[in-house]
């Protein structure tokens, strides 16, 4: 080929490239004038996410990144994120400094991002926790999986629900759970699909979270997210039937349910989770805590037995969230409530001389009764140390028997991995029940409900061989609020003479021989689970414990304890009255009975 050919090759290429730049610079669409960054080019016509983040102050470059300067969707959607709320972006974007700062690491050191609690739980059923002492789910995403079983178990049956999950990842559900700060600040309301296609879509944000953003994760294990609306997941048997078939009440994962009383903050008042729940119990405190008591800074006297202050001029906190909320009306001149550790509980005020609350999700106000706590009930001696929750709670779920089967021959998908690996881990359960709770003690010292958390494994080798040395059980309980509060306590009979309050389980309490003897009713040896003791029994009427705190702090009534506790339980047939006189020294009481010194109920 002559050079006078290359070179009219070359030309003629220059001129088709040159009238390809011409034809795509005449057919794009530039703005009238200049815009604030090109994301607007595209997006002009999208909806605010919420009034605080209006798109004609913030853009979309301001939470999403990415390229702004382009017009082109490919080189504009570089280095773009889609959910700034994601953890892994979440500084660069929702925490950078003109915004949530001080937020977003805070959060990362919540126990929903971290899960310490539950890692930790099942190291100890494991044995395995004096190997790895410090973990958390974000040092588990630098391992494709573990060798460690108590981590595996995690990441197999529990690694769906935390903050670093990425949202979306997963139809249903679980794609909506995760996500970071959006896991809870977006609403989870899924747009028709015409919606989501058109260009001015724009997910909804908002600090007035629903419940529904809350159950998505909070309805297994306590499953408090069911209990506050009444709902117990109840055993496979799909009863009552609905015509020739199981009922159509239905959890997500097939799981069936009853209605059940409510939580009287639900029935009475409408109350969503916020209501109660702070940022600070939500988002935590800065700290890294084990456990979500921990962490949760919110009690029932923070409302009912309130703290009131004068808002301080150099802290802004209380106003800042009732400006976010748009819907409680401003503080002015009345004194907030504040919660144990300090945090402003912006909708709780007292105005007039009466304790008002107000509903974050509209402004609603109630009168608060806040006399109750000053009554005979609550300031008896005997009862300091009950809880709110010990004598308000309606019933508790508890499940008796959690089985897992381990089959190292088989794989399963690795929820922190996204991918599958060696070994699966089979679920299932023995009895479902509710009831009134039984009572334990919390921390050496409040009176609390406590509820069994059985676990018995089965493990198969790579040959799907059964291993009975590795093979175990742990019969455990634990503390927690069941969520079903209700105005009306319980009865002093059902507390001092309940042997199921007491721990001792379900049966019979009788006199012999001048000693209390116990029956249970149901029998150890025929529940197949290798126990010697009831499912339902915590301790035995010799104080010795037959289930115990995981990792303590937990742990039922002791010898002494359940003594005391009848024994005011054989007095109270008579003298039922707080105001009697024998509860104001009962001690005192008791030793002039034992002595029969002149007491008219002797002969």
């Amino acid at each position: 080929m002559s050079v006078a050919s290359k070179w009219m090759g070359m030309a003629l290429l220059f001129g088709v490239m040159a009238g390809l730049l011409i034809l795509k610079e005449h057919t794009l669409h530039r703005p009238d004038k200049p815009g604030s960054e090109g994301c607007l080019f595209c997006h002009q016509d999208v909806h605010d996410p919420d009034p605080s983040h209006p798109i004609s102050a913030f853009g979309c470059y301001t939470c999403h990144l990415g390229n702004p300067y382009a017009l082109d969707k490919t080189r504009a959607h570089v280095t773009m994120a889609p959910n700034p709320g994601d953890l892994r972006v979440a500084e660069q974007t929702c925490g950078k400094a003109p915004c949530h700062a001080d937020i977003v690491p805070r959060v990362k050191k919540s126990v929903m991002a971290t899960n310490r609690g539950i890692i930790q739980t099942l190291q100890h059923q494991w044995g395995t926790g004096t190997q790895n002492q410090d973990v958390d789910v974000r040092s588990l995403y630098a391992e494709a999986s573990s060798q460690d079983p108590a981590l595996d178990h995690y990441r197999k049956l529990c690694g769906g629900c935390h903050l670093w999950k990425p949202r979306g990842d997963q139809p249903g559900e679980v794609g909506r759970r995760g996500g970071g700060c959006s896991d809870c600040h977006i609403l989870d309301q899924d747009p028709e699909p015409e919606q989501k296609r058109e260009a001015s879509y724009h997910p909804r944000m908002t600090t007035r979270i629903p419940s529904a953003n809350c159950v998505k994760c909070h309805h297994r294990s306590a499953r408090i997210g069911l209990s506050y609306f009444g709902r117990f997941e109840s055993a496979g048997y799909g009863t009552p039937y609905q015509g020739m078939g199981l009922n159509r009440r239905r959890l997500s994962g097939n799981r069936f349910y009853i209605h059940l009383e409510a939580d009287i903050h639900h029935q009475k008042a409408q109350m969503e989770c916020i209501d109660c729940h702070t940022a600070t119990g939500l988002m935590g405190d800065g700290k890294v805590h084990d456990r979500m008591a921990a962490q949760t800074d919110i009690t029932c006297r923070a409302c009912h037995v309130p703290s009131f202050a004068a808002a301080d001029p150099e802290d802004t906190l209380a106003d800042r969230l009732v400006m976010l909320n748009r819907r409680v009306p401003d503080i002015g001149p009345y004194p907030v409530a504040f919660t144990q550790k300090g945090t402003p509980l912006y909708n709780l005020r007292t105005i007039s001389g009466k304790t008002v609350f107000y509903r974050k999700k509209d402004g609603k106000p109630f009168e608060m009764d806040t006399e109750s706590p000053a009554k005979p009930y609550h300031t008896l001696k005997g009862h300091r140390r009950l809880s709110c929750q010990a004598c308000h709670s309606a019933w508790i779920p508890q499940c008796y028997g959690c089985h897992l089967t381990y089959r190292k021959s088989q794989h399963q998908r690795d929820w922190i991995s996204g991918q599958p690996s060696p070994g699966r881990w089979e679920e299932s359960r023995s009895y479902m029940r509710f009831s009134k709770p039984a009572l334990g003690i919390q921390e050496d010292a409040d009176i609390f409900p406590v509820s069994p958390c059985q676990v018995f494994v089965s493990y198969f080798d790579d040959m799907d061989t059964y291993q009975a040395d590795r093979s175990f059980h742990t019969v455990n309980l634990s503390a927690f609020d069941p969520h079903t509060t209700t105005r009306a306590a319980r009865s002093c009979p059902e507390c001092h003479t309940d042997p199921k309050v007491l721990g001792l389980g379900q049966g019979i309490l009788f006199e012999q021989d001048g000693k209390a003897v116990f029956r249970p009713t149901y029998d150890a040896r025929s529940s197949g689970m290798g126990l010697g003791f009831p499912l339902d029994a915590l301790v035995d009427m010799d104080g010795r414990e037959l289930q115990q705190g995981a990792r303590g702090g937990v742990r039922p009534f002791c010898k002494d304890e359940i003594q005391r506790i009848l024994y005011v339980g054989q007095c109270i047939g008579c003298h039922h009255q707080y105001a009697d006189p024998i509860y104001t020294d009962f001690e005192r009481s008791r030793e002039r009975f034992e002595s029969g010194a002149g007491l008219k109920c002797l002969p």
